[in-house]
C-alpha cells in the first residue's frame, strides 16, 4: 500500500473512532454521577427522547416505550446532517468546538403532562450531539422536578461521559440511574427499568 494511502486509512479511523467512542470501555455501568432513587409508581407519564442517526439509539428508545407505555418523540436538526459519514463527523465536530446549538425541527406541544422523560443519543466526539443540547436548553422545556433519565448507544468509549451530560444539562431534575448500550443491545433494558423502579 501506498504511503498516502496509509495515511489517509488512518485518518478515517481517527475520525470513526473519535465518533462512535475509542480504544475501549471501563466496563462500569454506574454513570459519573450521584444517581436519585424513586418509588415506582405505574401511573406516571413517560416520554422517551432521543436523537439517533444510524438507528440504535433509536432501537433503545423503542424497547424502553415498549416496556413502559412511554411515548416517543425523535429529536431532529431541522437541517439534516450529511448522509455521508465523513461529512457528518466534521459537522458534529464543529457544533462541538463552537459550542453550537442547532436549530431542531418538531416541538412538543403537551410536554408539561410528562412526568418521567427518557433522554437518550449515542456517543459523538466523547458527549451527547449537540441537538440533544438544543433540546434540554433551547426549546422553552422545563425539565425542573421531572425524573429525567438518560440512556446512549456507543461503539467503545465515553458512554458515561455522555450520560453525565445529559444529567448537567437538566440540573433542576431528579435522576435515576442511567443505561447505555454498546450499539443496540438491549437485553439489559427490562432489567434496568425495574432496578430504577420505572416499572414493576
Amino acid at each position: 500500500m501506498k504511503p498516502s494511502c496509509i495515511v489517509r486509512s488512518l485518518s478515517v479511523l481517527c475520525v470513526l473512532q473519535c465518533l462512535f467512542g475509542c480504544n475501549h470501555f471501563t466496563g462500569s455501568k454506574v454513570p459519573l454521577y450521584e444517581a436519585d432513587t424513586i418509588a415506582c409508581d405505574t401511573s406516571r407519564t413517560i416520554l422517551v427522547a432521543y436523537f439517533s442517526r444510524s438507528g440504535n439509539t433509536r432501537c433503545i428508545a423503542e424497547t424502553i416505550a415498549e416496556q413502559t407505555g412511554g411515548t416517543l418523540f425523535c429529536v431532529e436538526r431541522a437541517t439534516p446532517y450529511s448522509d455521508e459519514f465523513r461529512k457528518c463527523a466534521d459537522e458534529a465536530k464543529e457544533e462541538r468546538d463552537n459550542d453550537i446549538r442547532p436549530l431542531l425541527a418538531g416541538k412538543i406541544e403537551d410536554f408539561d403532562r410528562y412526568d418521567v422523560i427518557f433522554v437518550g443519543c449515542p456517543v459523538w466526539w466523547h458527549t451527547a450531539p449537540m441537538p440533544v443540547w438544543s433540546f434540554l436548553e433551547n426549546e422553552g422545556y422545563d425539565f425542573t422536578g421531572k425524573i429525567v433519565v438518560p440512556f446512549c448507544s456507543y461503539a467503545n468509549m465515553f458512554p458515561e461521559e455522555t450520560l453525565l451530560k445529559i444529567v448537567e444539562l437538566t440540573p433542576g431534575s431528579i435522576h435515576p440511574r442511567g443505561l447505555p448500550v454498546k450499539e443496540r443491545d438491549t437485553k439489559e433494558v427490562k432489567d434496568w427499568l425495574r432496578t430504577i423502579h420505572i416499572i414493576e
